[in-house]
């Protein structure tokens, strides 16, 4: 009698109340853009299955740049932490700074393989083999939409202002015609387009070649490349490529650096600056470009490591490294089993345990973006490539 009880309560249907929706549909849209913009990009895709006004405010395409531009900027963590003790395949995770969180990494594995080789990326978009994708909305298309051009290695991935196009740089030995080129030939491929074009030889290192350090920096609308020759003494050198007029010039380094130091550029609040430590990794100098015209640089300031547990012997064997990953100089320190965030004055703020394992701070950054842009034909996931291959040649190392 209970249990007929039960089903019989349970079968009649509920009214549903429209008082909570109606009123957040009686939000003015200015309020509602000022809430949804602050979003991370998850949760503005569930917004939008709300009602059709909050779809329509989600997927305006002026809403959805305010959202990029607002994002913060994601450290991206390589390691081999995984859930699994038996995966000894690396994962690539997130790393929200203020919010002192991991999040999940998208990496596209049906593609491009585990470890997710990100060559080149700009407003959340990443080149990975022969492809551009966007982490954030799982999308993928090929570079060049025709026969693929002469292989060679990704340089940078930029937004040409004047025509808003993406375009890829990159240097090769084969020139747009198919000419073997001495030295290295410098090209630029649109996204989207199966038509490279030569942009200068600004390198003479046809026989020694050249290693690229970290990702490239935007400051001012120009490139700013860290390189070194691969033999030989390895003087720290800059290449500055203009992203309108697409032309190169060379820039010196700060005075202070040597061969044996480690630099990385980065972007100052809109200045270029430059960050140099000696081998024992105890501490950071900061140097500022202070006359883009003369390359002159001037002293910023000092940053001094914290110490914990074995940090001074891994200092020793140079298995520390410290990268500065945000626009107000957060530093990451990674070694075997941690890796600290220290703020811009060395202080400790977090400390985050990797057991057995030595994280690795990658080069690039995720700004997360749900921009559509017309080279991402569908949205294709790693499922879909159980159905069609792609093969992964282009611009590769």
């Amino acid at each position: 009698m209970l249990l007929r009880s039960r089903r019989r309560v349970a079968s009649i249907p509920r009214r549903r109340s429209r008082a909570w929706p109606d009123r957040l549909a009686a939000l003015p849209e200015e309020i509602l853009h000022d809430i949804l913009v602050r979003l991370p990009a998850n949760s503005v895709l569930r917004c939008r299955a709300v009602c059709r006004s909050w779809r329509r405010l989600a997927s305006d395409p002026a809403f959805l740049l305010d959202h990029h531009l607002r994002q913060p900027e994601l450290a991206l963590i390589r390691s081999y932490r995984a859930s699994d003790a038996a995966d000894t395949l690396p994962c690539i995770e997130a790393l929200h700074i203020r919010a002192a969180e991991f999040r999940p990494f998208f990496g596209f594995p049906g593609q491009f393989g585990t470890h997710f080789p990100a060559r080149a990326s700009c407003d959340g978009l990443f080149v990975v083999g022969q492809c551009i994708c966007n982490p954030t909305t799982r999308q993928w298309a090929p570079l060049a939409t025709g026969p693929s051009p002469h292989a060679g290695t990704v340089v940078a991935l930029y937004r040409h202002q004047p025509s808003r196009e993406y375009r890829v740089l990159y240097w090769t030995r084969w020139t747009p015609d198919g000419n073997w080129s001495s030295p290295h030939a410098y090209c630029v491929l649109t996204v989207g387009t199966d038509q490279p074009r030569n942009v200068g030889y600004p390198v003479d290192s046809w026989r020694r070649g050249i290693h690229i350090f970290g990702a490239p920096v935007l400051v001012n609308g120009t490139l700013h490349l860290h390189w070194r020759e691969r033999p030989g003494v390895r003087y720290h050198r800059i290449l500055a490529f203009h992203t309108v007029t697409e032309t190169f010039r060379h820039m010196s380094p700060p005075a202070a650096v040597e061969p044996r130091h480690a630099m990385q550029l980065l972007d100052m609040g809109g200045r270029l600056a430059a960050s140099i430590s000696k081998d024992d990794m105890t501490g950071l100098s900061i140097f500022v470009l202070q006359d883009q015209e003369h390359d002159v640089w001037t002293y910023h300031y000092q940053i001094k490591l914290p110490v914990i547990d074995n940090m001074h012997f891994q200092q020793e064997q140079g298995n520390c490294w410290a990268k500065i990953v945000s626009d107000e100089q957060d530093l990451l320190v990674s070694f075997y089993g941690h890796l600290l965030h220290c703020d811009k004055k060395g202080n400790l703020v977090a400390n985050f345990k990797f057991d057995d394992d030595m994280p690795v701070v990658l080069p690039h950054r995720l700004k997360e973006s749900l921009i559509q842009h017309t080279f991402f034909q569908k949205k294709k996931t790693p499922e879909d490539e159980e159905e069609k291959s792609i093969p992964v040649v282009l611009l590769e190392i």
